[in-house]
């Protein structure tokens, strides 16, 4: 679209007139001097100019004078980057839901998109595949099942985040590009955890009870109440499995793919975590206390969920390092249940979130109580 000063329309010009609006509108003059044209002074700020530093030129670089000052609420519906002149009358080309920044943001979105870009890996090449060998079937069958329990989960990030991405305003556009990369991330961890579970003489296992990823999916009521289920719950346990995945693989390519994946998803935790409490700060309390009060109908799934033998009994055989040491192995797993809904409990405080062993659904708090083996193998 052509750009004019302020959006006004030029009048249509004769034929007859083309040439002399051609020369009208040369870069030069008639005694070839330099001139301008109206759109030239439509600049916000001109003379913006920015140095890299040891890291490149990043984004949160570039976030210098207006251009660095992120709005509290947004009206532009059009997709233009922020600070970008207004041209007046452009129609409207979205209609953002999320136009606030208490509704999508976190201070550290750009730094997050920084690393993400930096770190990247490929599933294809940056895994040893031809150190794969074959294993006892137990454990390649508790492998496998592990592996489509997690690349299940990667999956319903990867729709979760999507239906979300669209409707935030472009003025937080730091939280959608970091975003972005987690979309891919998610997608090569569903790559990455389908290959292990094919590239083996193994097959794709069981898919979970799938009440948490349901929560996660359908969640309607924002998208900081989407990122609680997301990145309070259901990511520190994700991340949780990604290390003792590397903790107890059984050669090296388990090792890295695990350790890579972890590597994200604490990523991913950061963002979320910081949104959530951003968020709180910004609404108050009593938003606060509906957030505690939606997880107490989750936590009853996520109960049901955890009463599901199949992936802690691929665990215990993983952790025991075969069917015979299973005992020892379960061990392991009791242990990480009891870090898991500490850890989980401990990340909501850190947001905002008042949730106590007082509070937390009674079946949830076993886990917490129950005794652990004393040595119980468990990675730092």
């Amino acid at each position: 679209m052509a750009s004019t000063s302020q959006g006004k329309k030029r009048s249509a010009k004769p034929a007859a007139k083309k040439n002399a609006r051609a020369k009208e509108d040369s870069p030069a003059g008639p005694t070839g001097e330099a001139k301008t044209f109206a759109w030239m002074n439509d600049s916000p700020e001109w003379g913006t100019r920015v140095r890299p530093g040891k890291r490149g030129l990043t984004l949160d670089d570039i976030n210098v004078g207006s251009y660095g000052e992120v709005p509290s609420q947004s009206e532009e519906m059009t997709r233009m980057p922020r600070g970008a002149f207004h041209v007046p009358g452009v129609p409207r080309l979205e209609f953002y839901p999320l136009s606030k920044k208490e509704d999508i943001w976190a201070d550290n979105a750009g730094g997050l998109y920084e690393e993400a870009i930096q770190r990247r890996w490929m599933a294809h090449l940056d895994v040893p595949w031809d150190s794969l060998e074959p294993l006892p079937r137990e454990l390649e069958l508790s492998m496998c099942q592990l592996c489509t329990e997690l690349a299940q989960q990667a999956t319903m990030e990867t729709d979760s985040i999507g239906q979300w991405i669209g409707r935030m305003n472009y003025a937080y556009y730091e939280v959608k590009t970091f975003l972005a990369t987690e979309l891919y991330d998610s997608a090569r961890h569903y790559d990455v955890f389908r290959k292990r579970a094919l590239a083996n003489g193994g097959a794709l296992g069981l898919e979970s009870p799938g009440l948490i990823n349901r929560r996660i999916i359908e969640s309607r009521a924002g998208w900081t109440e989407t990122a609680v289920l997301m990145y309070l719950l259901r990511g520190p346990f994700t991340l949780m499995l990604y290390r003792y995945g590397e903790a107890y693989a059984l050669n090296p390519a388990e090792k890295i793919l695990f350790r890579l994946s972890a590597q994200d998803k604490a990523r991913h935790l950061a963002y979320g975590m910081t949104h959530v409490r951003y968020a709180i700060s910004q609404k108050g309390d009593d938003y606060a206390l509906g957030l505690l009060r939606m997880m107490s109908g989750v936590e009853r799934d996520l109960v049901t969920e955890m009463k599901d033998p199949v992936l802690w009994e691929a665990l215990a055989i993983i952790f025991g390092g075969g069917l015979e040491n299973i005992s020892s192995g379960m061990d392991v797993v009791r242990d990480l249940q009891r870090r898991y809904v500490n850890e989980y409990m401990a990340r909501m405080q850190w947001a905002g979130i008042d949730k106590t062993l007082a509070n937390l659904a009674p079946d949830l708090a076993a886990y917490v109580n129950q005794e652990t083996a004393q040595e119980s193998g468990a990675p730092a």
